[in-house]
């Protein structure tokens, strides 16, 4: 059983620099606890794709967003010939159509 000081130093280290990490109403650690390079390549939610590449006409590798529009993920593909933004979700023959290096910048879900 947890004596009253390790309670009061578990209560002191909750959400603190090298401390220990809270959880939200939704059980997710706040963006403020994250490290800058975890959060770094999102972007954003966005309404429309269009709005996405508006805020952002060029990314980076690993760089992604929220597109309600599509309920879905969007990420930066830079190994396509011209690199653009493509949704996460992609047909079967889509998906077949692409590069092995195109497929592997981006994690796919086949639809």
């Amino acid at each position: 059983m947890a004596s009253a000081l390790s309670y009061e130093l578990f209560v002191a280290k909750q959400g603190v620099a090298n401390g220990i990490a809270t959880l939200d109403g939704d059980g997710l650690v706040p963006v403020s606890q994250l490290p800058p390079a975890a959060i770094e390549t999102y972007k954003g939610e966005y309404a429309t794709s269009a709005a996405l590449i508006t805020a952002y006409p060029t990314a980076a590798l690993a760089d992604y967003a929220y597109v309600t529009a599509t309920s879905s993920y969007w990420y930066w593909n830079d190994a396509l010939v011209t690199p653009a933004w493509v949704d996460q979700q992609i047909s079967e023959v889509n998906y077949l159509a692409l590069s092995v290096a195109e497929r592997a910048a981006v994690p796919y879900i086949v639809t």
